[in-house]
């Protein structure tokens, strides 16, 4: 007979093993019955928590529901031998820390499987970034900016207009940072969207300056004040994730879309609210607000990347997005946002949420602006195993509508159908559009739940209220009893999702709407928001998604901008914060 071994530092919550105990006893009570009756039993019995030597046949028993297999009495008796051999390692696999910037060994590249034929894929793995240099360029007198009547004025400015008026010297990179801080100091505790104020923001600014005075330009964004989501680590400040456990941790290194936007010139405000753990716009401090409603929350969980660009708090704002973290936000606030392609851009010394699902985007007030901010981003660092180098071709120039096939939904939303007349008046292709339902779309999601889960492990361990972890409590509970068998087999069907939905947006240049958000963020599909047009029962503008295939973020850019430009967006800021 193997032998059991014993380990005495092992433990497991007692109130979870009463409940095991209860259940494997075969008393005839429901596992609430059992939950209740060890609550019980831990208030009578204060003792420490209990150290089980062994992994017994009983509690096998009770969990077999688990399995795949039906288990007999001696497969209980079988695997409480070798799980109890196991557990030291099983104890110290979910209790020694790991490092937070550790990715996955297994790495998703969605674009591999989407591919037409091996060839396709070589091509794309040996393409190379194309410098985009007509886009890139600044020609101040192409620009028309508005009426400037005071500096505050230009707080609703583009980021080109700000490029441009930083050239011709109109103001200084030190004056518009003084003037959002300022804006951010007043507005905040109505909108709740700031975490912390960057002190080193005005040093920041002064040297953009300085070099602008030497002719050393960085390009458009140089000398431009931005915002940045709370899960991006900058050391030096707070990264608290929207975790009251994290308020005061400082995280580093320095994520790498922060360190690109300082090679770019940007001039960092500071960090912006995050619903807790990237789940909703309720934070540690507050709940962040809409500015266009603030009786309503901006939505999540880049909720304060949107609440502060819609206000002009800042130039413009990184985001980011698992599943609707950018395109709901700026679906609430009316403004708009790029969630790129999956593998576009680094998610180094960003907040884990889904290691195959999350994806780092631009929030500004014009799809312009996404452009000059996403062209920054791209680049692979070596740090972010998914990041694929891919071309990058984008026009400042209008696109000639008449060439184009727009991909519609059977049904189309209010803004949608406005979306979709425009571009048919302009002579625009309109091809109907719809996806296979996916009946595991259910188990699929659950990529997040388990991925999510395993990051979080640590902390959810520690804590005494579910508060601290904001809405993750249930789902966090759930994701533990999920089987590793059958989340790598929701990645095997994932292939499947991904091979369909490439196929069918290879039919269409955009297609309207988001395609279901579930689908395009396990997929990894980009997406545009863009805000147009006027909704005059909710005084601000409407906003629809457009969405498109692997790496054709330029078209998505060159649609959304003739669509803003052709119904530009009214009102162009909210009541709370007019001038």
């Amino acid at each position: 007979m193997t032998e059991i071994k014993h380990f005495e530092d092992i433990t497991i919550p007692r109130r979870l093993w009463l409940t095991s105990c209860i259940v494997a006893s075969g008393a005839m009570i429901s596992g609430l019955q059992a939950e209740a009756l060890a609550d019980a039993l831990v208030e009578q019995d204060p003792s420490p928590e209990p150290k089980p030597d062994a992994i017994t046949a009983e509690m096998i028993r009770a969990a077999s529901w688990i399995a795949r297999v039906p288990l007999t009495n001696e497969h209980c008796e079988q695997l409480s031998k070798e799980l109890s051999n196991k557990l030291a390692a099983i104890t110290l696999l979910r209790t020694k820390p790991i490092d937070e910037n550790t990715p996955m060994a297994a790495v998703f590249t969605p674009w591999f499987f989407a591919s037409q034929t091996p060839e396709e894929n070589l091509e794309w793995s040996a393409a190379k970034p194309e410098p985009n240099a007509s886009s890139n360029r600044l020609d101040p007198e192409s620009v028309k900016l508005p009426e400037k009547q005071d500096l505050e004025s230009v707080a609703f400015w583009s980021v080109r207009e700000l490029a441009v008026g930083l050239r011709k010297g109109l103001f200084t990179s030190r004056q518009l940072t003084e003037m959002y801080l300022e804006r951010l100091k007043r507005y905040d505790p109505q909108l709740h969207c700031v975490v912390t104020l960057n002190p080193d923001s005005l040093k920041q600014a002064d040297a953009m300056d300085a070099e602008l005075k030497r002719g050393k330009d960085r390009g458009p964004l140089h000398g431009i004040p931005w915002g940045a989501k709370d899960i991006i680590a900058i050391p030096g400040m707070p990264t608290t994730w929207g975790a009251i456990d994290y308020q005061s941790r400082e995280r580093g290194p320095q994520a790498t879309v922060a360190n690109k936007m300082d090679r770019a010139g940007a001039v960092l405000l500071g960090k912006l609210s995050v619903g807790t753990l990237a789940w909703g716009d309720q934070w540690f401090r507050d709940l962040t607000r809409n500015p266009w409603n603030p009786e309503q929350g901006s939505s999540g969980s880049s909720a304060g990347s949107a609440s502060a660009v819609v206000a002009g708090l800042c130039g413009f704002a990184l985001g980011s997005e698992t599943l609707g973290s950018i395109v709901s936000p700026c679906r609430v606030c009316s403004v708009t946002g790029l969630r790129p392609s999956f593998g576009r851009v680094s998610r180094f010394g960003c907040m884990t949420l889904g290691w195959s699902m999350d994806k780092i985007g631009p929030i500004t007030r014009t799809v312009d602006d996404c452009g000059l901010v996403f062209q920054q981003l791209l680049g692979m660092d070596g740090l972010d195993p998914t990041v694929v180098e891919r071309p990058f071709t984008w026009s400042h120039s209008p696109i000639d509508v008449t060439k184009l096939r727009i991909g519609v939904p059977k049904r189309l939303r209010g803004s949608e159908k406005d979306a979709a007349e425009a571009f048919e008046a302009a002579g625009a292709t309109m091809v109907e559009l719809e996806f296979e339902a996916e009946p595991r779309m259910g188990v699929l999601v659950d990529a997040i739940a388990i991925e999510a889960g395993a990051m979080h492990s640590q902390l959810f361990a520690s804590v005494k209220s579910d508060d601290q972890v904001g809405k993750w409590g249930p789902t966090f509970r759930e994701a533990s009893f999920c089987s590793a068998m059958d989340y790598v087999d929701s990645m095997r069907v994932r292939v499947d999702l991904i091979r369909a939905t490439e196929a069918r947006l290879r039919s269409v240049d955009v297609l309207i709407g988001d395609g279901d958000l579930a689908r395009m963020n396990l997929t990894g599909h980009p997406s545009l928001v863009v805000a147009f047009g006027n909704d005059e029962a909710r005084a601000k503008p409407k906003t629809v998604v457009l969405t498109s295939r692997y790496f054709s973020e330029g078209s998505l850019l060159g649609v959304g901008a003739w669509l803003q430009s052709t119904l530009p967006a009214i009102p162009n800021m909210p009541e709370l914060t007019k001038v």
